[in-house]
């Protein structure tokens, strides 16, 4: 009987090759994909619950979820944009339109659900249009959607006369009130259509024919998948999503927002990056956005009841999405 001596291979891993393993796993896309968003937003929490314990109570968590809802319906539309390795400044200009419009047709007497179609139908447009000028027409996407957060901010000022329209609505407002043990109905919605968006974007044909567009167009043509098209459907789904946050200002307001709030624009692409969504396209998650609009919240609120001026949160986020960008520098 021959004896088989231990190799060099069968050697039990020392611990400099366990940390040289965990090293190497830690570097990789996936990880940062992953974990930038959750880690960041369970550390923020900690910090400002050590700095101010009224922090992390249940009125102040929930408080600001329903707070953060805007944000995430928003950093869902443009998750998809930066998914084709586009992006969409038109958003928060989307945003007062639909609003607008949803006012206006309150006004002239039609019925709440017809006035919410109007808000949906405003925002799907402008995708419609930003995907239609980007898709087939080839002008790039920040040139197009630069054009259109001033012609649609236009549309909204001239349409309101740069006025408030009011819409009271108890149905409407409800949206923003009710709340099922204290989370607030409009977070409860966000989320659901996370999860919808979710199913969309990993589950179906056209979110992997989305992905392989981003990633690389031209082996997509080749692929025989019509580019311009998903570009079209990805751009309207962004735009649909700025018609849904339309709806939630409105209720949250009970009025028209014909001024574009650009903070909303902020948030949403911060949120993006933050979450890990590839800036070059092809990579996406949806649960990172939504952290990441969930993270910006909390931020702004703890140095709101910490007592910073309000002045030094843009800032703050300018940071925090810089260093976020930086960490995902390279990485396709």
């Amino acid at each position: 009987m021959t004896v088989q001596t231990p190799t060099t291979d069968q050697v039990a891993p020392t611990t400099s090759d366990r940390l040289k393993r965990v090293g190497r796993v830690i570097g990789t896309e996936d990880v940062w994909m992953k974990a930038t968003a959750p880690v960041a937003l369970v550390a923020l929490t900690i910090l400002f619950a050590i700095l101010n314990p009224r922090f992390i109570s249940w009125p102040s968590i929930t408080s600001m979820l329903a707070d953060s809802t805007i944000p995430i319906v928003l950093a869902l539309g443009a998750t998809f944009a930066v998914t084709l390795a586009g992006i969409d400044l038109s958003l928060a200009s989307t945003v007062a339109l639909g609003s607008v419009t949803m006012a206006l047709a309150h006004d002239a007497g039609w019925p709440l659900w017809a006035c919410c179609l109007v808000a949906l139908f405003s925002g799907t447009a402008v995708g419609a249009l930003n995907g239609t000028f980007i898709g087939w027409v080839r002008i790039p996407d920040f040139i197009v959607t630069l054009g259109a957060l001033s012609l649609v901010m236009g549309m909204g000022l001239i349409l309101s006369s740069g006025s408030p329209v009011q819409l009271r609505e108890p149905a409407l407002t409800a949206i923003s009130t009710m709340n099922f043990g204290g989370i607030r109905l409009n977070f409860i919605i966000a989320i659901g259509i996370a999860v919808v968006l979710h199913v969309v974007l990993f589950h179906t044909r056209f979110g992997t024919h989305l992905l392989a567009v981003g990633d690389n167009p031209d082996a997509a043509t080749a692929m025989g998948l019509k580019v311009p098209r998903i570009k079209l459907m990805g751009y309207m789904i962004c735009g649909t999503m700025a018609g849904i946050g339309a709806i939630m200002l409105t209720s949250y307001i009970g009025s028209s927002q014909p001024a574009t709030n650009t903070d909303y624009l902020l948030k949403a692409i911060a949120a993006v990056v933050l979450g890990g969504v590839s800036l070059f396209g092809g990579r996406a998650t949806i649960y990172g956005p939504v952290l990441g609009a969930i993270l910006l919240t909390f931020l702004q609120s703890g140095l709101t009841l910490l007592g910073v001026n309000a002045f030094y949160s843009p800032l703050v986020i300018g940071i925090v999405v810089i260093a976020a960008a930086t960490l995902m520098r390279g990485r396709k």
